[in-house]
């Protein structure tokens, strides 16, 4: 029986960036890229144990959030099973992410609320994660269903101008998760 919500399971304003779309290459040297910053207003977010990184929507930012993540639960304390699970979903949702939204910025946030850790990637794509079971031969389509199978409760919610947020949380603990069927 899925697992999966509507809504997001803590309360804040749905505030968005002004504009996440990335940047044109604006590098002077060819083979180069510049990318701007800007400020989200998510980005003043400071309440306890959070993490909130902007990444690119390609695959090599994917290791740079998976280290973040680590470092950041193993300085909390996490054990080393929560460690990895969220490691692991992290992996899972911005692959997702990168698939649906390319040329988009991509937020994560990390957070720990109470008992819980609260993972949230916010991607430039309207549609909606699907679970399903892939065959033995084909190489992708694992992601939402590992997801579903390590996560104590996920889901996706919609914003305005196309955006989404993919969610999941993780039992401090380490209870959570049922086993894949």
């Amino acid at each position: 029986m899925p697992r999966q919500r509507s809504a997001t399971p803590y309360s804040r304003d749905d505030r968005e960036a002004a504009d996440f779309r990335m940047p044109i290459d604006t590098g002077a040297e060819a083979g180069t890229t510049g990318f701007h910053s800007f400020v989200c207003s998510d980005c003043n977010l400071g309440f306890g144990r959070h993490v909130h990184l902007h990444l690119r929507s390609a695959a090599s930012e994917v290791g740079k959030a998976r280290r973040a993540v680590g470092e950041a639960l193993l300085s909390w304390g996490c054990p080393s099973g929560v460690v990895d699970d969220s490691r692991l979903l992290v992996s899972e949702l911005l692959a997702n992410a990168i698939k649906c939204a390319p040329d988009t910025w991509i937020t994560l946030d990390l957070m720990q609320i109470g008992d819980r850790l609260l993972v949230e990637v916010t991607d430039g794509s309207a549609a909606q994660p699907v679970v399903h079971q892939a065959g033995p031969q084909e190489e992708q389509g694992r992601g939402m269903f590992l997801v579903q199978a390590i996560a104590s409760a996920w889901g996706a919610r919609r914003h305005r101008r196309g955006r989404k947020t993919t969610w999941c949380t993780v039992a401090i603990d380490g209870s959570g998760g049922t086993p894949p069927r």
